[in-house]
């Protein structure tokens, strides 16, 4: 039997409420059912794939510090599918959050692009052809601006 599915993501972060509000208030995960460890987290779900989030001693480096960066990371991206492009960057932007946009029409995407609070890269994939009616997709007034920062 081979694979199937992504069951899910850890993520070590520093700042546990803000995390969950980002995932949740953000981008629209729900918070599931977490067993008890020995260390703050929650476990977040998002249709069949998990987010589990790691806070306390579990999310330090092996040194117990914070040293993770975005180029400091064997993660690159986590990348969701998505509908309804222009209704998330809204929230997306209203969150302040580093972000930005792309539109590939050779392969029917519009994407976002946004850094969570531990600073991991979350790309948003939407297929272009199944978005609401009058859908604007990506807006280039703000593809330069916002693509330079990450």
């Amino acid at each position: 039997m081979g694979l199937i599915d992504l069951h899910h993501v850890a993520i070590k972060t520093k700042d546990l409420d803000e995390t969950v509000d980002f995932y949740t208030k953000v981008l629209g995960m729900k918070v599931a059912h977490r067993p008890q460890f020995d260390f703050p987290g929650a476990w977040l779900e998002m249709g069949g794939t998990m987010f589990h989030l790691y806070a306390g001693h579990a999310a330090k480096d092996m040194k117990g510090g914070w040293k993770y960066s975005q180029s400091h990371s064997p993660l690159d991206h986590v990348a969701l599918r998505a509908k309804g492009f222009d209704a998330l960057k809204k929230k997306i932007v209203k969150s302040g959050r580093e972000w930005r946009q792309q539109d590939l029409p050779h392969a029917d995407i519009w994407q976002l692009f946004v850094l969570d609070p531990s600073g991991i890269k979350i790309e948003i994939n939407f297929t272009t052809s199944q978005e609401p009616k009058g859908s604007k997709g990506p807006d280039n007034r703000y593809k330069k601006y916002i693509a330079g920062k990450f």
